[in-house]
């Protein structure tokens, strides 16, 4: 009896030490936190960064469909997947983030985003005077899957090595994505969509154009951001194959606008960010070509037929008025203002731009959504949505110009995320652009903003030491040891 206390001595040191080691900093951090909720907390981070992964991967799926000659109303199996993707973005990241409640980061990036999920909740209550209750309910059930992806996103992206984490898995998601449509391609231009004969016959691609030709023209944006001025060493091993496969989904697809944006803000970088020699030789090189040119063709024959062929190309087939109509755009602009005025301030439902749920334009009766952001915004959501949408996106955006005084990676990051809002800007002209079906664009929209914010809240920390260049080291990214 008296040596028992002796022999459970080294029980009880083990017990004590075993605790210690799970949470070392207990005593430090907080006095009143337990092991087991350090535990439990870690888990809870794991889980949201392999959330993160996983949508990244998973939701650029939902641009696809199953070719078909005609829209039919059976269920494939595709859509099933998506079914699922759709619940595993929206309940399974609402999992991940109920149990990161606790985390220091989850306050600080909520309340820029409350706006937006203010707007999210507005869309969910439009299904109640909706004419098209399933597709307000599935594109709210989209908008709640992007909005906690960001969310999830902001929440992780607190330094440089999760930030460029998330911008290369991005980044090669929508290589993939280019890669699938451009195989789909070869195997049979019409299955692909690229030439577009399925979807003037009233058919069914593997995507539209449309949203090919802005995936391959963010992919071939983003390689250039993140390499050029965000400075990740390992963008650099992008450009190739990004040019070889995303340059060829946006002539295939022949959309002008994403042409036209990529063609803008690239030059844009590429000016801006070379040096005044290199701005030279530039110069000198057009110079040296236009004269070549002039000794070649002095009649400009060649030249002629050139321009006779990209102007072919650029019009795809539609006379001067349908272009000066921007493709039949005005014409629809036209009809889904006139459905908007009979419903101010509270809209038609989310994503249903008319009364009844569908309107004639182009000849055809259909949900038509109204080719511009703005538009489709005021159309389906009213004055009220359209208001709380600007503030969701104002107040984030104003969180973010606080990176203009953060350190070299933070200011670099808030040149990167002005320069990818211009080409949303242009973009959002003529497409819903973020605001509809979840495509490559939306994922990239949404992750940029998550990015944006998760940097935003360490500028507004007090007191909090900046990371300076090199101050942090970089860490062995999953799959490799390509370093940011």
């Amino acid at each position: 009896m008296i040596r028992l206390p002796v022999l459970l001595l080294p029980v009880v040191m083990n017990t004590v030490t075993s605790h210690t080691a799970v949470s070392p900093s207990s005593k430090t951090d907080d006095p009143g936190t337990t092991a087991p909720t350090h535990v439990e907390s870690a888990r809870g981070a794991v889980a949201l960064h392999r959330y993160v992964m996983a949508s990244i991967w998973l939701l650029p799926i939902m641009a696809f469909t199953t070719p078909t000659d005609s829209i039919g109303k059976s269920w494939e199996t595709l859509d099933s997947v998506k079914l699922v993707i759709l619940a595993f973005g929206c309940f399974g990241g609402a999992f991940v983030l109920y149990r990161n409640v606790g985390h220091p980061q989850f306050r600080r990036v909520i309340d820029p985003l409350i706006p937006m999920f203010l707007y999210f909740a507005w869309t969910v209550l439009s299904v109640t005077w909706s004419p098209l209750k399933s597709v307000s309910l599935a594109q709210s059930g989209s908008l709640a899957a992007l909005l906690i992806f960001a969310t999830s996103i902001a929440i992780i992206c607190t330094s440089r090595t999760q930030a460029s984490k998330v911008l290369l898995h991005v980044n090669l998601a929508l290589l993939a994505s280019s890669l699938v449509v451009l195989i789909a391609y070869v195997i049979d231009p019409t299955l692909s969509g690229m030439d577009r004969v399925r979807i003037h016959t009233g058919g069914e691609a593997l995507i539209h154009p449309t949203a090919a030709g802005a995936t391959a023209s963010l992919g071939l944006l983003l390689p250039v951001l993140c390499h050029v001025i965000g400075r990740f060493t390992w963008a650099k091993y992008l450009f190739i194959p990004s040019v070889l496969i995303q340059g060829a989904i946006v002539i295939l697809s022949n959309s002008r606008t994403a042409t036209g944006m990529a063609a803008i803000t690239i030059g844009f970088v590429l000016f801006w960010y070379s040096t005044n020699r290199q701005r030279a030789v530039a110069l000198c090189l057009g110079g040296a070509v236009c004269l070549a040119s002039l000794i070649v063709d002095p009649g400009f024959s060649v030249i002629s037929k050139t321009a006779g062929a990209s102007a072919q190309y650029v019009a795809r087939g539609q006379s001067g008025g349908e272009l000066m109509g921007f493709s039949g755009r005005a014409e629809m602009w036209g009809a889904i203002w006139s459905e908007y005025q009979k419903a101010l301030l509270i809209g038609h439902g989310y994503f249903v731009t008319s009364e009844k749920g569908e309107i004639l334009v182009w000849n055809e009766k259909h949900n038509h959504d109204a080719h511009n952001l703005l538009l489709q915004v005021l159309s389906t959501t009213g004055a009220i949505g359209l208001l709380i949408f600007l503030l969701g996106i104002v107040q984030p955006a104003l969180a973010m110009t606080l990176l203009r005084k953060g350190d070299d990676f933070q200011r670099r990051l808030f040149v990167m995320l002005a320069v990818a809002a211009i080409w949303y800007l242009g973009w959002a002209q003529l497409a819903v652009s973020v605001m509809g079906a979840i495509r490559p664009e939306s994922l990239v929209f949404f992750a940029l903003l998550g990015v944006g914010v998760g940097q935003s809240t360490q500028m507004a920390m007090p007191g909090k030491k900046l990371n300076r260049p090199g101050r942090e080291p970089e860490k062995v990214m999953a799959g490799g040891s390509l370093s940011a």
